[in-house]
């Protein structure tokens, strides 16, 4: 896999591919380079020279100098100063001249402005700094060759011990781990430090009488990590990016060098033969790639520009749904690794790639960012419209008259669909409360106890008790008697007490019914068993306001049916005007008339006693509090 690259001029990568490119660019052409660039092209890329005042230069420089790298920045902190002399030098020569020509001489001539005595007073301090890292650098590179000569003199020692000892094998064990951790010596110094020692590590195999299973151990170790060694080494020639398979490449010889020992003296040659041919064809493969690098950096500035556009119709298709612009993310994830998996481009189009790829990013996320910002306004109005329609039914259910909000709900419920959507979470929230609520009425409708308060429950359930107590009783046939133990029954009925207004359960019909029976049971004729059953009808409707206007209404239309059924006797009786009295037809049709008169008589009489108890029932709702005018 290729590494990931980082914004332009920071990339390990890139500075490994520079490199290599350099070692490509012959003399000739590395002179022209020099002198056709004075200024190295790191600094051109963080600095223009050209519009840079002089008064910044301390700034920049600072910010050099104080830098965690400032000891690899070495090349770019001396073009800072050195353009700062150049172009500070001819400031000052004008201002001498101009001084000349106006005193005469430059005897008393002085030109120090501010940010020059900060620029060579950074410099100072910068100089001061250098020599005294590279000193300490100096004695820790010769600390460290003093070490490694202690450790080599030790390893000597070792080798002229006879014995054959296990603790000489552990011994030479740790000095070479403390090999290992040894930092850097000079340069002059380090190969024929490691020649020196690597000779006396193999003395110490050859001529160390050492336990042979011990030294068979050690040497099976070191040959099974070397093979593991030049097969990663193998490996390399097939990777896809040649700088990163070198970089590994150089890994794995430090390893060789540093970590392990030797192997039996009949695997030398064959081993260290395997890992040189991995090696050489590694770095034949990379001899081809610089000298295609220029093919190499334009294909791979293609392809980045392919995925620039691709990311780019993906965003400039208007998306308009979750589950569009969650595609579009997944494909944007892909062609971002896909983009930081391809190798180098271009030095000249490196800065201007990577700012339209972060704008592209951008433009993307932004207009990602709109939707969702949309929707969570849409959203919000939708739950608001959701949450109305929950706060409406409720108060539906608390109303005194919620059995005429049917038609309502029902609208409700359509509305509740035409609600837009929301989030699922919070979508199944809300329509669990909703339908509870909706369920609820529809349930009361229905006449479905469960769905009543526990007050209207208990109510329903003490009647019901009561009633089937009440039915076993048995009740007096004369008619005093039976007027007084209906009107007790009632009473008891009544002291039970009465569910919420709206609430219709069919056990007062049943009671009332039952009630009525009892007349059945007496001597009294029809008409005055219908007159005592309409006098237990009052009885049960006397705090009803409701049923007292339905029952007003119904009497109101038979008497207007009746009294249109009259009219039409009384019209046709007239046809008989000249026939005699005695006339069957004519008896018939007076009889009609007759009972029909009765009829609506005793309806009227049934009517007036209804208003009257209407009125006084709102007469006693209207009543206003006692305690009010006594508090007045």
């Amino acid at each position: 896999m290729m590494e990931k690259p980082t914004e332009p001029n920071k990339s390990n990568l890139e500075e490994g591919l520079n490199k290599s490119s350099d070692n490509n660019t012959n003399s000739s052409e590395k002179k022209q380079a020099s002198k056709s660039e004075a200024v190295p092209k790191t600094v051109k890329k963080e600095i223009n020279f050209e519009v840079l005042e002089l008064e910044a230069y301390p700034e920049v420089l600072k910010k050099f100098i104080n830098s965690d790298q400032w000891t690899k920045k070495g090349k770019e902190i001396q073009e800072i100063i050195s353009q700062f002399d150049t172009r500070f030098g001819k400031i000052l020569g004008k201002k001498r001249k101009e001084y000349i020509d106006r005193e005469g001489n430059d005897l008393n001539f002085e030109f120090s402005p501010n940010y020059k005595k900060e620029f060579y007073a950074l410099h100072r301090d910068y100089k001061k700094n250098k020599s005294i890292h590279f000193k300490a650098q100096k004695k820790s590179q010769k600390e460290n060759l003093e070490k490694r000569l202690e450790i080599i003199e030790h390893i000597k020692a070792l080798i002229g011990i006879s014995e054959n000892n296990s603790n000489n094998y552990k011994e030479f064990r740790v000095l070479q781990e403390s090999w290992h951790n040894t930092g850097p010596v000079p340069r002059e110094e380090s190969n024929n430090i490691w020649e020196t020692y690597k000779h006396h590590v193999e003395r110490f195999y050859d001529f160390l009488h050492l336990d042979r299973a011990l030294r068979d151990k050690d040497f099976k170790y070191n040959y099974q990590e070397k093979l593991k060694l030049i097969e990663h080494a193998e490996t390399l020639v097939d990777h896809p990016d040649i700088i990163v398979a070198i970089r590994k490449l150089n890994i794995l010889h430090r390893n060789w060098k540093n970590d392990l020992g030797p192997v039996p003296r009949e695997h030398r040659e064959e081993l260290w033969k395997r890992f040189q041919k991995a090696t050489s064809k590694i770095h034949e493969l990379k001899n081809e790639y610089n000298k295609n690098i220029d093919a190499i950096l334009q294909e791979n500035l293609d392809k980045k520009r392919v995925i620039l556009v691709n990311i780019q119709e993906l965003y400039a298709n208007n998306l308009n749904n979750h589950n569009a612009w969650q595609n579009a993310l997944k494909k944007v994830n892909t062609l971002k690794k896909e983009f930081y998996s391809i190798g180098r481009i271009p030095r000249a189009q490196n800065k201007d790639n990577w700012n339209q790829f972060r704008l592209v990013l951008k433009n993307f996320n932004h207009q990602k960012n709109q939707f969702y910002k949309e929707k969570k306004k849409e959203e919000k109005v939708h739950i608001e419209q959701k949450s109305a329609l929950i706060e409406e039914v409720k108060s539906i259910l608390v109303s005194s008259d919620w059995r005429s909000y049917i038609n309502r709900m029902k609208a409700i419920q359509a509305d509740w669909k035409k609600t837009g959507r929301i989030s699922r979470k919070l979508s199944n929230q809300l329509w669990e409360e909703f339908k509870k609520s909706t369920d609820l009425y529809f349930d009361r409708l229905k006449n479905k106890e469960e769905a009543f308060t526990p007050e209207d429950q208990a109510i329903i359930k003490a009647k019901r008790n009561y009633f089937e107590a009440f039915k076993t009783q048995v009740a007096p046939t004369e008619t005093e008697a039976l007027t007084e133990y209906i009107n007790h029954a009632f009473i008891q009925w009544e002291e039970i007490g009465n569910p919420s207004q709206g609430v219709n359960y069919i056990l007062d019909n049943e009671y009332k019914n039952f009630l009525s029976g009892l007349w059945d049971q007496t001597k009294l004729i029809d008409e005055e068993k219908q007159a005592a059953r309409f006098k237990i009808d009052l009885i049960l409707l006397k705090n009803n306001q409701d049923g007292l206007n339905k029952e007003q209404i119904l009497l109101n239309k038979k008497i207007e049916e009746s009294n249109t059924e009259l009219i039409q006797l009384q019209n046709n009786l007239a046809f008989f005007s000249s026939t005699s009295s005695e006339n069957p037809l004519v008896q018939e049709v007076n009889s009609k008339i007759e009972k029909l008169n009765n009829k609506i008589e005793q309806w009227k009489t049934k009517l007036n006693q209804i208003k009257s108890l209407s009125r006084t029932l709102k007469k006693q709702n209207q009543a206003p509090d006692p305690e009010v005018f006594s508090e007045e």
